[in-house]
């Protein structure tokens, strides 16, 4: 999944640690992604049905 964050394009393609069960479909997760530039960034992503459907926008920062 690909979200703009702050003029750059971050394209979020590894899932990782859930981190809330809200039901059996659905769940919070850790999801990492790289810019064009190879800079690393972490978010909270909405995953359902075996699928990432959602960033959380607020949630996103750059690793270090």
């Amino acid at each position: 999944m690909i979200v703009e964050f702050k003029g750059k394009e971050i394209e979020f393609d590894e899932i990782g640690d859930t981190l809330d069960v809200l039901d059996c479909y659905d769940s919070d997760v850790e999801v990492f992604g790289t810019d064009e530039n190879g800079v690393e960034y972490l978010a909270v992503g909405s995953y359902s049905c075996d699928e990432l459907v959602d960033i959380d926008e607020d949630s996103i920062e750059v690793l270090d």
